[in-house]
């Protein structure tokens, strides 16, 4: 047994031991929010919740791994957490699972950023530009204008009149381009990144079994930094959380380095509202100390 009041202090301990139903933590930096995260896994596994109920979502695979070990370490190698990642890690293993109902094979292939790019030149050369002789955006500049759209869930025109006015002349031609894109990757049956979370979504929406199925295996869902989220992950979440509604989100709301992927800082902001029974923790103490206890388990695990 860890003896939790001994390794945390009393916010770490009341987030570790009181986070039931909807719940945000406001973490700054310092406080100590990947370790409670982590203890609260742990606490959860000495209640008798079974890791592949457990649903932790990270957003670089650097986090991924640092949690992973962290809990390797407390559990003495003993637990691995099936459904610990990132956003895409997790969309990706369920797609494989269901890509057939959205009409790919569940051999499909993800396309890399370069491969995005490459895949977007063929797109603007088959448009007949000539990039030499007018002010036209670059292939990566056409990818962010489309990735952004998707994960902010605006169309293409309202992007470039937000972000990119200069280029308002081609709104027609970037459509095109756009249109061309999404269609050669269906033909090659591949997804770039940005597919991987707009079909996770639309997958869940379109088919209820599906989400039920997550839904209800998922009793605890938890996010790290989650003012980072964009509409479409704040929507994934929702609806895998959406039956036993115990959603644990962390997050710094003074702080979102993801704009560029269209991060809607108003997902940490207007959590209350969204979730109107919702607990609101703080982090504000610093604390570094090394993890000291290892869980005792049951024959269960």
């Amino acid at each position: 047994m860890i003896h939790f009041e001994n390794e945390l202090n009393a916010e770490q301990v009341a987030i570790v031991k009181n986070a039931s139903g909807p719940c945000l933590v406001l973490a700054g930096a310092g406080s100590g929010k990947t370790r409670t995260i982590c203890y609260r896994v742990a606490y959860l596994l000495e209640q008798g919740v079974a890791p592949k109920e457990m649903l932790l979502v990270t957003f670089t695979n650097k986090a991924a791994k640092e949690m992973t070990e962290r809990i390797q370490q407390m559990t003495q190698g003993e637990i691995r957490l099936p459904w610990s990642g990132t956003f895409h890690s997790i969309a990706c293993k369920i797609l494989k699972q269901y890509a057939p109902l959205l009409g790919y094979s569940n051999a499909f292939t993800i396309l890399d950023s370069g491969d995005s790019v490459d895949l977007i030149k063929q797109c603007i050369k088959l448009e007949g530009v000539d990039t030499k002789q007018r002010r036209f955006p670059s292939a990566r500049v056409v990818l962010s204008l489309i990735s952004f759209a998707k994960n902010a869930q605006k169309t293409i025109e309202e992007v470039l009149d937000d972000k990119y006015p200069k280029w308002l002349d081609f709104t027609d031609t970037i459509l095109r381009i756009a249109q061309e894109y999404e269609k050669r990757k269906r033909l090659a049956n591949a997804m770039d990144f940005d597919d991987l979370l707009t079909n996770m979504l639309a997958l869940l929406v379109s088919s209820p079994s599906v989400k039920e199925r997550f839904a209800h295996q998922f009793t605890h869902v938890m996010v790290d930094e989650y003012q980072d989220t964009n509409r479409v992950q704040a929507a994934i979440i929702s609806l895998l959380s959406s039956r036993h509604n115990n959603l644990l989100v962390v997050g710094d709301d003074a702080q979102s380095i993801y704009s560029f992927r269209a991060a809607n800082i108003a997902n940490i902001l207007d959590f209350e509202k969204t979730y109107n029974t919702a607990q609101i923790f703080k982090l504000e103490t610093n604390q570094l100390a090394p993890i000291k206890s290892p869980i005792i388990l049951g024959n269960s695990y």
